[in-house]
């Protein structure tokens, strides 16, 4: 199914009766509290599954998706999985290794807002959801993605990313920071 930006996936609060394959696009899976303010939980690429914790405990859905660019989603039920975890019994194992990584990603943003300084976090959150590219190291993120998923605002981003960018640190660009010294980044959090 396309989803075009903007467009919701599905909602905090729904019954999860199916999962999804993100083929191709990036989604946001964020959560809101109760007085509406949103909080990003993951930006999701191509390649990633979503909404799968509500498929398997059955329960209502903690967080929401919506499509931050023209997406392509694959839906996957109940009989569909069985169907191709037979055809392909190592799918079940991947599965598993995708839920331990979505638990360590949250127990990490966990630890981070309760433990580390907001320059420290935004550094984590950069070398977390870094690519490479021809020998080069991005970050595909907005600013307000960062702060939303780093628990602060958007000119606080902008402002210790200036900082990082004075240091040598990164180079931002257009949707796009481009990690200059990864050594400084892990630096900050070992401090």
């Amino acid at each position: 199914k396309k989803y075009e930006k903007g467009q919701i996936i599905y909602h905090q609060g729904d019954l999860g009766d199916n999962f999804y394959y993100l083929k191709k696009g990036k989604v946001s899976v964020f959560m809101t509290s109760s007085d509406g303010i949103e909080k990003t939980l993951n930006t999701a690429s191509s390649g990633e599954i979503l909404g799968e914790a509500a498929f398997f405990d059955k329960l209502p859905r903690v967080s929401s998706a919506k499509a931050i660019e023209d997406s392509e989603i694959v839906i996957i039920d109940k009989n569909r999985l069985i169907e191709l975890i037979r055809k392909y019994p190592n799918l079940a194992m991947e599965l598993l290794e995708t839920q331990a990584k979505r638990i360590r990603l949250l127990s990490s943003q966990i630890d981070s807002m309760a433990f580390l300084q907001a320059d420290a976090r935004i550094a984590q959150l950069l070398l977390q959801y870094k690519t490479v590219q021809k020998s080069k190291i991005y970050v595909h993120l907005t600013h307000e993605e960062i702060g939303s998923m780093a628990g602060v605002t958007r000119v606080t981003v902008s402002k210790i990313l200036n900082t990082f960018v004075k240091k040598g640190i990164v180079k931002t660009q257009y949707r796009q920071i481009e990690i200059l010294n990864q050594a400084l980044l892990e630096e900050l959090l070992a401090e």
